[in-house]
């Protein structure tokens, strides 16, 4: 019999819990490193265990616990089959549990399990539309390739920008300065870090560049422009598919959101954890690989 239901948002950076009695208490709450599961299936589960377990010990339950929960997973990447299939063939102290993806859990989360859609901008980015009792996704695809208007997104292109004000193409830049610095000015640095860093890595450096336009550097406020105008886009082309009510989440769309405002988007009731809570409760919702 489940005494507790346990919602979990995974993406690139973190990995969070919450765990709630079967009456809606909340008991506890934890977090952990990133669960995307592109980023290895063996080291998603640990982190979602991590994140249960600390959730756990601050609710003050037992391991024996454990095999009362019901917990619904909402990461990243599980639209991908093979991850999917992947992960629910690891082993799980739970008593039930079921999967899907993160942008899955936000939209259930801001719509209060009505139909809606999302768009997420933090780490990576990601775009879902839940109509009709289908879902469909636009873009998402992963960094570089995909993931516009992202914190892995935004990090590139801060990188990427002030390596042209290092060569004197671009005017000097506040942002520019502080990015190599970071890197000692070095240049065969940056590229060495660039060749084995995550989009994690990246998302790093987005609050440098929120900071730096804050301080009016103009490199810093022109790629927020752009990451602004990357959102339009995919927020515009989610309307033309016939998405009625958009809520923009993540780090990054939240502080974005009140540049977009003409585009009227809709305030998010809840969070992800809250929406995979509902995933775990329910089985009509639809299921990303039945």
């Amino acid at each position: 019999m489940i005494e507790y239901w346990v919602g979990v948002d995974g993406g690139g950076t973190h990995t969070r819990a919450r765990i709630r009695s079967k009456t809606g208490t909340l008991l506890g709450e934890g977090r952990a490193a990133g669960s995307n599961l592109e980023l290895g299936i063996e080291l998603a589960h640990a982190n979602v265990l991590a994140a249960i377990d600390q959730a756990r010990a601050e609710a003050g339950l037992g391991a024996e616990a454990e095999q009362q929960m019901g917990v619904g997973l909402a990461l990243a990447s599980a639209e991908l089959a093979d991850c999917y299939h992947a992960l629910l063939a690891m082993p799980f102290p739970y008593a039930s549990v079921r999967l899907t993806s993160d942008a899955f859990g936000a939209c259930l989360g801001a719509f209060g399990g009505r139909e809606g859609a999302i768009l997420i901008a933090g780490t990576g980015s990601a775009g879902l539309i839940y109509r009709e009792g289908r879902l469909r996704t636009c873009s998402g695809r992963g960094f570089p390739i995909s993931d516009l208007g992202s914190g892995a997104w935004l990090g590139l292109r801060a990188l990427q920008q002030a390596l042209l004000c290092h060569d004197g193409i671009l005017p000097p830049s506040l942002l520019a300065v502080r990015l190599l610095d970071h890197f000692k000015r070095d240049q065969a640095e940056v590229v060495r870090w660039a060749s084995r860093a995550i989009p994690a890595d990246y998302g790093r450096f987005t609050p440098w560049v929120f900071d730096a336009a804050c301080d009016g550097d103009e490199l810093a406020c022109q790629l927020l422009d752009e990451t602004c105008a990357q959102l339009d886009t995919l927020l515009m082309g989610m309307r033309q598919l016939g998405a009625r009510q958009i809520a923009l989440l993540g780090g990054v769309g939240t502080r974005l959101a009140p540049r977009l405002a003409h585009l009227h988007l809709a305030p998010p009731k809840a969070d992800a954890l809250e929406g995979a809570i509902l995933f775990a409760q329910s089985e009509e919702f639809p299921c990303l690989h039945p």
